[in-house]
C-alpha cells in the first residue's frame, strides 16, 4: 500500500472543501504582506535601539539639562502627548478591528509608541522637567507658521505648528481642511491629533468600519508626528533626542505607506 511521508494511506485525506479553497487562496496575499511586515518591524527597531545608544552616549557628554523652553523638553513632552492618543487609538482598533493585518499594525503602533513614552519620560524626570504642562503646545516649534493659530487640518486637526516650511504634509493642509470649530469636540491640541468627537466615533464602531476610520484618523496622526520629529531631528540640543525623532520618522514614513495601502485593499479612499 502506498503510504505519503508521514505514514498516512495515500488518497485518505479529506477533501479539501470550497471555503477552505476560498480561505487559502484569500490568505496567501495577507501571508505575503505579514511577511514582508516582519521584516521592517525588526529592522526599525533595531534602528531605533542603534541611534538611541549612539545619542546615549555622546548625550551622557553633556553636564547641562535643556533649558524649559528647549526643543528637547517641548518635543519629548509634546510627542509624549501625541504618542499617547495614538496608542489610546490602537488598542481601540487592536481590540474590536474586523481585519487582521490592520489589527496587526495597530498592535504594532501602540507596543512601539509606548516603548516611545517610556524613554521621553525618563528623559524629563532626568532632566528635572514637568512631564506636562499647562501651557500652549508646539510652542519649541519656533519656525512653524503660526504659534497660536491653526494652519489647517483635516476636520478641525490643526494646531499651532500644524506645518512648516518645506514641509508638505497632505494630511494636514488642503483637501479637507477646514477652519477650526470654537466647539472643543472638533479641535485637537496638536496636528494630527483626533478631536474628541472623532475618539468617541471610533470607540463606537466596529469591524470594517472601525478598520478603516482607524487607519484614516492613524494616516493623519503619523502625519502630525511626522512634522514634529522633523523639527526635533534637525533642531533638538541632544543626540540622543536628535536619533529618537530621526527614528520616528523612519518608522512612521513606513507605517503611514502602508496604513495608505491597506485603505485602499479594504475598498477606502487613501486619507
Amino acid at each position: 500500500m502506498t503510504t505519503t511521508d508521514d505514514n498516512r494511506p495515500a488518497g485518505n485525506d479529506p477533501p479539501a472543501s470550497d471555503g477552505d479553497a476560498a480561505r487559502g487562496s484569500d490568505a496567501r496575499p495577507r501571508r505575503r504582506w505579514a511577511r514582508s511586515r516582519l521584516w521592517w518591524t525588526p529592522m526599525v527597531l533595531a534602528v531605533l535601539a542603534g541611534l538611541l545608544a549612539a545619542g546615549a552616549a555622546l548625550g551622557n557628554l553633556a553636564s547641562r539639562s535643556p533649558d524649559e523652553g528647549s526643543v528637547d523638553v517641548g518635543f519629548a513632552r509634546d510627542m509624549s502627548e501625541h504618542h499617547a492618543q495614538a496608542v489610546q487609538m490602537a488598542m481601540i482598533e487592536f481590540s474590536h478591528g474586523g481585519d487582521q493585518d490592520t489589527r496587526s499594525v495597530a498592535q504594532d503602533i501602540a507596543l512601539t509608541q509606548q516603548r516611545e513614552i517610556g524613554i521621553m519620560s525618563s528623559w524629563l524626570s532626568g532632566w528635572g522637567r514637568p512631564q506636562s504642562t499647562s501651557g500652549t503646545p508646539m510652542r519649541w516649534m519656533r519656525d512653524s507658521r503660526t504659534v497660536n493659530g491653526a494652519s489647517g487640518g483635516h476636520d478641525g486637526h490643526a494646531g499651532p505648528g500644524a506645518a512648516m516650511p518645506g514641509m508638505d504634509l497632505p494630511g494636514l493642509a488642503g483637501g479637507a481642511a477646514q477652519d477650526a470649530s470654537s466647539d472643543p469636540r472638533d479641535t485637537a491640541r496638536m496636528p494630527g491629533m483626533a478631536t474628541p468627537a472623532e475618539l468617541q466615533r471610533l470607540a463606537s464602531i466596529r469591524g470594517h468600519d472601525l478598520d478603516v476610520l482607524f487607519l484614516t484618523l492613524m494616516v493623519h496622526h503619523h502625519q502630525g508626528g511626522l512634522a514634529m520629529a522633523q523639527y526635533a531631528a534637525m533642531h533638538a540640543g541632544e543626540d540622543r533626542v536628535r536619533a529618537m525623532a530621526r527614528a520616528m520618522v523612519l518608522a512612521q514614513s513606513m507605517e503611514i505607506d502602508q496604513m495608505q495601502r491597506d485603505l485602499v485593499r479594504l475598498g477606502a479612499p487613501r486619507a
